[in-house]
């Protein structure tokens, strides 16, 4: 069939170049598409096939590629077709629509048949991207970036100031595990959200999320500041603080990917930082504020504050490529190992982090520790997690980032499972300050990987998300099942299921690694 086509269409070559475009017909391109390609068969209408009504201009540079394979062995060379494509008579919109009115089965940049469609767009290879990697808009964004992370995360990272106080002032009837849930449910929210956040982010760009997304957040914290039953701590402050606080981290982490590719991970590591820094202030604003005046008053004062923080976040983020077309998630992620590994490492490691950040207060108030002093350990954990999530980052653009990104829970889990010997106040805050070090790596490096999984940036936002959402059912759950083991077995038991999920997720990282490339020397 292939050398009857190629025998028709010799004697057109011959004669002159433009009538090979013009004279060609459905039947011919249609019959040798499904011989070459035989998985991709159009079931074409054999009633508009029979026509003989040649095809006026080729309307994409597919079609060209298609005819290029058909005289191959003619002498016409694919620059040459390209240069006949290329011309004012290709380019047409009068041919176009013509063709269209024609009820033609391709149009422009589709070649349909039958059940059968094939998008020409997505099958020629994409066009190199250019990043800045650098200049004022990318470092405002950064800027940006990284309020929204003092915002959220940040604001989780002073919980545990939160529990102290749940404990022995507000809800002094619930236990540790009760109140480990409002913490948890604010996570999970977190992570949950970000499954529809980063989709959300992709398709219409960072503003009409972080917008509602600011106001939410704040509305949450004033209404906390009233809350007294239980209840209303887990609807305000776990959930409805959690779904904002989601929906600003995942367009804060989507939208560096736009901007940096060569410093991408230093650059992530950043805006990560600024939930370290919030980990810092937060904790201690509360804790004086605590001590001066209401709870009301002090809950509402970080509401007035993140009110101005994020006025600044909403005018800095924005994204730089043209928004995504297409569906709303994306599973063909799931069919790439590397990005399967990854996430399954990253639930583990979730499962088992966040239990120091909740519990080593109290352990510090069982060591004899002053309530004050025990408050300050989780700014001594956060201040320490700033560099942690800065430097690692910087090497990581150098040594690789997946390479780093197995380093650092390696070094988490060992100093998890070193906390179960801790017997003194002095070795606590040593181990406090060396576990904010490296868990900050561990959360500073996971969007810079991702983003070397995704396999264009503006799918980064939909991809981060949906690893979020599976990593949710970690942060609803670690925490209260570690509240739940230290109730009944003690901080053994908390701490030794903390540190096997961390070495649980050591090990799929290791996996995706050298199944991403499995040279060992090699910088990844």
């Amino acid at each position: 069939m292939l050398q009857c086509a190629r025998s028709q269409l010799t004697s057109p070559i011959h004669a002159t170049r433009l009538s090979l475009v013009s004279t060609i017909h459905w039947t011919q391109i249609l019959e040798f598409w499904a011989t070459v390609l035989p998985q991709q068969r159009i079931k074409y209408n054999i009633a508009f096939a029979q026509k003989t009504r040649p095809l006026p201009v080729l309307l994409n540079r597919k079609a060209i590629d298609v005819t290029s394979k058909m005289v191959k062995a003619d002498s016409i060379s694919s620059k040459e077709l390209e240069t006949l494509n290329n011309t004012p008579q290709a380019r047409s919109e009068k041919d176009l629509a013509n063709l269209a009115a024609g009820n033609s089965d391709i149009e422009e940049g589709t070649i349909v048949g039958g059940d059968s469609t094939i998008d020409a767009e997505k099958q020629e290879p994409p066009s190199e991207i250019t990043f800045p990697d650098g200049g004022l808009k990318a470092w405002l964004t950064v800027l940006g970036a990284a309020i929204s992370m003092f915002c959220s995360f940040g604001y989780v990272n002073a919980f545990g100031v939160y529990e102290s106080y749940y404990l022995s002032v507000i809800l002094k009837n619930k236990t540790a595990d009760d109140i480990a849930w409002i913490g948890s449910i604010q996570i999970a929210f977190i992570f949950g959200s970000g499954l529809f956040a980063g989709s959300v982010f992709d398709r219409y760009g960072a503003r009409i999320i972080i917008i509602p997304s600011s106001i939410l957040l704040v509305a949450s914290i004033m209404i906390t500041s009233i809350c007294k039953e239980y209840y209303q701590f887990l609807l305000c402050q776990g959930i409805l603080g959690g779904i904002s606080q989601g929906a600003l981290y995942t367009p804060a982490i989507g939208v560096i990917g736009q901007y940096f590719n060569k410093n991408r991970a230093a650059a992530m590591g950043l805006v990560v930082a600024g939930s370290s820094l919030g980990g810092v202030i937060l904790p201690i604003m509360l804790a004086n504020l605590l001590e001066r005046t209401t709870f009301g008053w002090t809950v509402r004062s970080i509401g007035f504050l993140f009110a101005g923080l994020l006025l600044i976040t909403s005018f800095t983020v924005v994204e730089r490529l043209p928004h995504r077309k297409g569906t709303f998630f994306l599973p063909e992620a799931f069919r790439i190992p590397t990005y399967n590994l990854f996430v399954a490492g990253n639930f583990f490691i979730l499962w088992g982090l966040f239990t120091p950040f909740f519990f080593i207060p109290t352990f510090a108030l069982n060591l004899g520790m002053s309530h004050s002093m025990s408050i300050y350990l989780v700014s001594i954990l956060n201040g320490l997690s700033f560099p942690g999530r800065i430097i690692p980052g910087i090497l990581a653009d150098k040594l690789g980032r997946m390479n780093c990104m197995i380093i650092a829970p390696i070094v988490t889990s060992i100093l998890i499972w070193c906390w179960m010997a801790i017997e003194t106040a002095t070795g606590l805050i040593v181990l406090t300050a060396f576990f904010g070090f490296w868990s900050g790596s561990v959360i500073s490096l996971f969007p810079a990987v991702m983003a070397q999984i995704v396999p264009h940036p503006r799918e980064m936002g939909t991809y981060i998300g949906m690893a979020m959402g599976i990593s949710g059912v970690a942060g609803l759950t670690g925490s209260p099942i570690a509240g739940a083991l230290l109730t009944r077995y003690g901080y053994t038991a908390a701490i030794s299921f903390s540190g096997s999920c961390m070495a649980i997720g050591t090990m799929f990282l290791l996996v995706a690694r050298f199944h991403h490339n499995p040279k060992l020397f090699v910088v990844t």
